[in-house]
């Protein structure tokens, strides 16, 4: 027996689905390559400029106390020579190397911390520049979705606007303003040596 109520029923749900299938089909997906965008907008270049000089602080601390790096290698040096220099003068050498260390170590945690500030600063303010950035190319684009690149498996030609993000960022925040230290900051590890 033909029973007509249920054909309607699934026409009726093919025609939805059909519908939407062409309703998904319309939106349209553009893409960011966030990586590029880290290293060519000038926020982020400007952000490297100005903490270049704590990364290099903190990159000498961390060879200077690490497995191998340059503490390690006076304490073995040290070693070497203890029977030459005396037990005495080998354990007040070894205090003083140890002090540094520790100096070293509490220098660096505060390096890092400061970095972090001043990163988590910059961040807030591409963030709010992001903002008005890609709502004006979804808008001009006509698109629902912008996606990061890392997460798109394949894509389209045409998709990708990551030059007008950059350029539309740049113009909306050419620099970060991170609230820097008048004075020195902490020991490098030249001074720790």
């Amino acid at each position: 027996m033909f029973n007509f109520g249920k054909l309607l029923k699934k026409t009726a749900l093919i025609a939805v689905a059909v519908a939407g299938f062409s309703t998904v089909a319309a939106a349209q997906i553009l893409i960011v390559d966030d990586e590029r965008v880290e290293r060519e907008a000038a926020a982020y270049k400007d952000f490297n400029l100005q903490t270049g000089e704590y990364r290099e602080q903190i990159v000498q601390l961390r060879q200077f106390i690490s497995r191998g790096g340059q503490l390690e290698q006076q304490l073995g040096e040290l070693e070497k020579q203890k029977s030459i220099i005396g037990n005495d003068k080998y354990e007040e050498e070894k205090r003083k190397l140890q002090t540094q260390a520790v100096a070293a170590q509490r220098n660096l945690a505060a390096l890092e911390y400061f970095f972090d500030e001043r990163r988590q600063e910059a961040m807030r303010q591409v963030e709010r520049a992001r903002q008005p950035v890609i709502r004006a190319i979804l808008s001009e684009k006509k698109a629902q979705v912008i996606m990061l690149k890392r997460l798109v498996l394949g894509s389209a030609a045409g998709l990708d606007v990551t030059t007008e993000f950059i350029e539309k960022l740049d113009a909306e925040l050419p620099a970060v303003s991170l609230t820097m230290p008048e004075k020195a900051t902490p020991a490098t590890a030249e001074e720790n040596q």
